[in-house]
């Protein structure tokens, strides 16, 4: 995607300008993976916000594997257990936020620790009034760099002297969240452990082993009845083979004379012809291709078996490209369009991630909010596998307590990945998960998928003409999950929450009418709406067609969403 038009809709969500670049390389669909993450060593999964807080703050390093599956704790909260922590999902205002257990607390329950008077703090030893007690040298370091207080807790004992589970004695220190080990035995930079206390704490008939993914035994989805089989084409091929009415279909044929005239023309289920309305010329391979070539199906078209023919002039060569018009939904293709992908993407702390999917070449930036003035962000990108690599200094941008990190994606594998930003003096973590996938490429040629609760009108657009759109069928005056697909196969999730009317509608007041721009890009567009308290959705499609641009336009089709989106939204 190119950076203009991600900086012009960065600039609108985030109110600043972002120098972003042309991102080149090979990313995968998100069809071949999901957010889920499965660990052989302890036979669980992880996915969603636990999976990015686990990413985004240590991993097995400080967490340790998963050792239950998600479930609802005693107090109600979706939880799962870590080797050395619980995690919980709490909800911060429209946000879920990952709390971790009192682990430390819990173990230690009944015991009472000394408490230490004030000392003077040094680079070695510090006092933390809070529960008034002294970390120092490895606790102390590991301690502060790693989180502080927001992922072990404050400390709740001194250094003492302890047997463990293993039989040997070790200097350690309970914090309420961990206990920290030392073992002097191991080299340095290694000689301080986490405990396994979630190894301790965790209900047992929550650590069975779960399977791997797709593996589970699921009761099959219901089979469409499937379309009959296309007869084989005859020197010629059509794309797409299938589609609903108003699918434009591509004609290339092949076996002519080199420079030939090529008549041709359209056959109907019923046998009736319609003419294309033009001869073709063959190339000096003797082959008639190219985009005015097609044949757009009328919304009252038959259903059935349709075919393009050819005939040479000269030659009187023959070729047959066979093709279906259809309004059922073709097997292997459920609606790919109306995919809700950023339900997988889970996030950390006050950011959000533009886009939340697209595909090759992409630059995705994450907008980190809540670091302290001045102080040093550092950011890296965290893959399906675990594996963390670090971003580029220049590519993160500050403006006060605001970071913009620019994330490069070039030559990476498929999957699911994390963006995550982090300040140093302040240990604030903000991280945003994002999908690298071709699922929601649209360009000339998708058929357009039918309307559900509302319309696009007209359903075909060409520059300079305005598309209506309207939905119904909400809850009265509940606010709304807004979200776009372009046809370059960006999604656009808003922060904003346009609520529906009185009647449940939206688009109507204020209305959501827009104008083609004369380089929009020509494709299928999505336009989503979901009730954040019914989960009702309005899912509408339309295309522009007879473009010249190849890269997405935010201001001119999306930026218009994002006009209607401020201004259908509740005051703030």
């Amino acid at each position: 995607m190119a950076a203009q038009p991600l900086r012009r809709l960065a600039t609108l969500l985030a109110g600043m300008v972002l120098a972003l670049a042309l991102l080149l390389g090979s990313l995968p669909a998100l069809r071949a993976q999901s957010d889920v993450r499965y660990f052989p060593e302890t036979q669980h999964t992880l996915r969603g916000a636990f999976r990015v807080f686990w990413e985004a703050n240590g991993g097995v390093e400080i967490f340790g594997f998963p050792i239950t599956e998600e479930f609802t704790g005693p107090n109600g909260r979706i939880t799962q257990w870590f080797e050395r922590a619980r995690f919980e999902l709490a909800q911060g205002g429209s946000t879920p936020v990952v709390e971790l257990g009192n682990l430390g607390l819990e173990i230690t329950q009944g015991r009472i620790f000394p408490k230490s008077p004030p000392i003077q703090n040094t680079a070695d030893r510090r006092y933390i009034p809070q529960t008034q007690t002294i970390i120092q040298y490895g606790f102390k370091e590991i301690w502060e760099t790693r989180g502080a207080e927001r992922i072990f807790g404050f400390p709740i004992s001194n250094e003492i002297q302890e047997q463990l589970e293993s039989g040997r004695w070790h200097t350690v220190q309970y914090f309420e969240k961990a206990r920290f080990e030392y073992w002097p035995e191991f080299p340095p930079g290694r000689r301080v452990l986490i405990s396994t206390l979630g190894r301790r704490l965790a209900p047992p008939e929550r650590q069975a082993p779960a399977p791997p993914p797709g593996t589970t035994a699921t009761p099959p989805a219901p089979m469409p009845t499937p379309l009959p089989p296309l007869p084989p084409s005859i020197n010629a091929r059509v794309t797409p083979e299938i589609g609903p009415p108003g699918t434009t279909f591509l004609f290339v044929a092949s076996g002519f004379l080199a420079g030939e005239r090529v008549g041709i023309w359209v056959t109907a289920p019923d046998q009736a012809t319609f003419g294309t309305g033009f001869q073709a010329t063959a190339d000096n391979r003797g082959t008639i291709e190219g985009e005015n070539i097609n044949f757009t199906a009328p919304q009252n078209a038959l259903e059935g078996l349709w075919s393009f023919n050819a005939r040479g002039v000269s030659s009187g060569r023959e070729a047959v490209g066979y093709f279906r018009v259809t309004r059922v939904t073709p097997p292997g293709d459920p609606g790919r369009l109306g995919r809700v992908a950023h339900d997988l993407l889970g996030r950390q702390g006050d950011g959000f991630i533009i886009p939340v999917a697209a595909p090759p070449g992409a630059t995705f930036v994450l907008l980190a909010r809540g670091f302290q003035s001045g102080e040093e962000v550092s950011a890296w990108i965290t893959g399906p596998t675990g594996r963390s690599a670090p971003i580029d200094p220049a590519r993160v941008r500050r403006d006060g307590t605001t970071a913009q990190v620019s994330v490069a994606t070039s030559g990476l594998p498929e999957g699911i990945y994390s963006a995550v930003a982090r300040g140093r003096n302040s240990g604030v973590t903000v991280a945003a998960a994002f999908s690298l996938t071709r699922d929601f490429v649209a360009g000339p040629g998708t058929p357009l998928p039918g309307n559900n609760r509302g319309s696009a009108t007209p359903a075909e657009a060409r520059p300079g003409g305005v598309v209506q759109i309207r939905g119904e069928g909400l809850r009265p005056g509940e606010p709304l999950e807004f979200w776009i697909t372009d046809p370059s196969g960006t999604y656009v999730l808003f922060p904003d929450n346009p609520v529906a009317d009185a009647q449940g509608r939206i688009g109507y007041s204020p209305p959501l009418d827009l104008q083609i721009q004369p380089d929009s890009l020509p494709g299928v567009y999505g336009v989503h709406f979901r009730g954040k308290a019914s989960g009702a959705r309005v899912d509408v499609y339309f295309s522009v067609t007879a473009t010249t641009r190849a890269a997405s336009d935010p201001d001119g089709v999306i930026g218009q969403f994002r006009a209607f989106a401020g201004a259908a939204s509740p005051a703030r």
